[in-house]
């Protein structure tokens, strides 16, 4: 199958047969080029999808206007200039009419009921959002934001499931707010946070990078609330219902949002977890001794398979990978990695 543009389309628009699918996903799973291209062509199809809702938009009209305005004010010129120059010739009038359009809503003071927005980042991939108040948010792989298409009132309120960095416009009237099911809240009003908080892990961590916030969760019953200094990480466990304070490695908790995996004396089951998270594969542990071996080491560009090798090199371990492989159904299974101690001399373990 042909690795392009429409495939890409074709497949967030589920308009692929479930074999084909299966093998786009493969492909997915070992190309870091053809996630990103899907991730920019999903921003794009996401924005125009949005843009196309505005069915009375008069883009002829709106674009002129525009084209005025643009030509008396420096800073639109070159945001003209820029705008001119790299987006597809269909997408342009509608931003330039949407843009007008905003600015005419704002003027007359109107505020239109907010819909809601849902992103979710695919397996893999990191994908960066611009909020309705310009903060700026970095999914991580299989995580989702929820979120309305302009905030209204004074709360800025997103909701979250999985992992996400916010740099929070600073805002003091209008407080910002992340939510998780479980009722956990960070609030703050400009700052940079980053919220763990997957579905399928018995503890939340919020951990703040610059700035002030505050989060509460529902503590044994009652609604309890600390304040976060830079450098600390607040831990929420979900069996227990205990909220603790402790220090962070901030480089440790914030990388993965540049494409980064750093580990400072982390043992083989997180590593496990962030591996399989990041390049989207399983990971099986087997042997006991690997659970009490910690690990430090920090990667960039590597590959998996080039990272298990390090691995390999540095620790007294071995890695099997086990390559996706198709079913009767025509259906791929999911790359697996099976990670255990190497034999030692004389076939003891």
């Amino acid at each position: 199958m042909e690795n392009n543009t429409q495939h890409i389309i074709a497949y967030l628009e589920n308009r692929l047969s479930p074999e084909e699918r299966e093998a786009f996903e493969t492909l997915l799973d070992n190309s870091a080029g053809l996630r990103r291209e899907m991730a920019e062509i999903r921003f794009v199809r996401d924005i125009s999808a949005e843009l196309m809702e505005h069915r009375r938009i008069d883009t002829a009209k709106n674009w002129d206007e525009l084209s005025r305005r643009v030509a008396a004010d420096r800073y639109r010129r070159k945001l003209w200039a820029v705008l001119r120059n790299t987006a597809a010739a269909l997408v342009i009038p509608l931003i330039m009419a949407t843009i007008v359009l905003y600015g005419k809503v704002n003027e007359r003071g109107r505020v239109a009921d907010a819909g809601q927005v849902e992103l979710t980042s695919a397996s893999g991939l990191v994908t960066k959002i611009t909020l309705p108040d310009e903060s700026e948010v970095w999914l991580n792989s299989g995580s989702r934001l929820s979120y309305p298409q302009r905030f209204t009132g004074n709360i800025r309120s997103v909701h979250l499931s999985g992992e996400a960095y916010f740099k929070v416009k600073a805002d003091k009237t209008n407080i910002f707010e992340v939510r998780t099911k479980d009722g956990l809240r960070v609030c703050a009003y400009g700052t940079e946070f980053n919220v763990c908080a997957y579905d399928d892990e018995p503890v939340i961590e919020a951990t703040l990078v610059s700035g002030n916030v505050e989060v509460s969760a529902p503590v044994n019953g009652a609604s309890g609330s600390v304040n976060v200094r830079e450098g600390q990480q607040v831990l929420f466990d979900r069996e227990s219902g205990s909220l603790v304070t402790v220090g962070a490695n901030l480089a440790v908790k914030t990388s993965w949002k540049d494409g980064k995996m750093i580990f400072r004396r982390a043992n083989m089951t997180e590593i496990a977890r962030r591996f399989a998270r990041h390049f989207n594969v399983d990971i099986r542990l087997e042997g006991e001794e690997l659970y009490g071996y910690e690990y430090s080491a920090s990667f960039t560009a590597e590959t998996l398979d080039e990272i298990l090798h390090l691995l390999e090199k540095s620790a007294p371990i071995k890695c099997k990978i086990i390559y996706p492989e198709q079913s009767e159904d025509y259906a791929f299974t999911k790359k697996t990695v099976i990670i255990s101690m190497k034999q030692k001399e004389g076939g003891s373990r």
